[in-house]
């Protein structure tokens, strides 16, 4: 029996590029087995990552090689699956795989296994080559459109954003009233930052939640109006030092909330 060893083109211009992403994260020995399906219907590829054959043809399989599996896990190799011949569209752009997807007879899901979020990851979609040119023209033809909507809606995000950055901060002033009020938009400017996963940035925060805003002005008061950083420095303990720190950050809550200046640190 000969080695089975398919390779697939990608619709990136840069095909080394495309080939380290085919195979990301994919047959590490530590990941679990990959479904059979990303989506219902819709096969599932991935490295076999590990040496076998396959499960209809019996052709030897190397473990880089992309490869369907059955229900039952088993590896299938891309001709006997009829994928052969589809052409890898990395993700990123989403209008093009939206659209050759949609115009493809045949699709399936590129995926491989994230160490970081320990779960399988979509890498790209399998799609036959027709619909990759009638999706590449389609985007040629509308993507002067496409860019002043993007802009658009980059803009109202800034907007939205900075909406909810004085909801936030608002909503600090409102449960601590005594809290100053320069501090009140450092509090909501640290903790709504994107991209930070920081309290703001979730839905509770965004649904202005009293938890929610109130331990984001906790972390502000333990670096700023503790000697928290100190403490940690000397001992190396997050919970410890927190504990330590905890009386005189009630000290400073208990102050805004009734309307007071925080104390003084000593």
């Amino acid at each position: 029996m000969s080695t089975q060893r398919t390779t697939l083109r990608s619709a990136d211009p840069q095909p080394r590029r495309a080939a380290r992403r085919r195979v990301e994260g994919s047959g590490s020995p530590t990941s679990p087995r990959p479904p059979s399906e990303h989506l219902p219907g819709i096969p599932a590829v991935a490295t076999v990552g590990a040496s076998g054959s396959c499960v209809r043809c019996e052709t030897k399989l190397a473990e880089d090689i992309l490869v369907t599996r059955d229900g039952k896990g088993n590896p299938i190799c891309l001709p006997c699956a009829d994928l052969a011949n589809l052409i890898v569209v990395p993700s990123g752009d989403v209008a093009l795989t939206r659209r050759a997807q949609s115009q493809s007879g045949r699709v399936a899901i590129l995926i491989g296994w994230s160490p970081r979020s320990k779960r399988w990851q979509r890498r790209g979609t399998l799609v036959e080559p027709r619909a990759l040119v009638t999706a590449k023209a389609q985007c040629e033809a509308d993507s002067e459109k496409r860019n002043v909507a993007r802009q658009r809606a980059s803009e109202r995000r800034v907007i939205e954003d900075r909406e909810y950055h004085a909801h936030f901060r608002a909503a600090v002033l409102q449960l601590y009233p005594g809290c100053p009020r320069a501090e009140a938009t450092d509090i909501a400017s640290h903790a709504c930052e994107k991209h930070s996963g920081r309290v703001g940035r979730t839905a509770d925060a965004k649904a202005l939640e009293d938890e929610a805003v109130r331990l984001a002005v906790i972390a502000h008061v333990r670096h700023l109006h503790t000697n928290y950083d100190t403490v940690i420095d000397a001992n190396r303990d997050k919970r410890k030092s927190r504990s330590i720190v905890r009386g005189s950050i009630q000290e400073v809550l208990a102050a805004w909330a009734s309307g007071r200046a925080a104390p003084t640190t000593e």
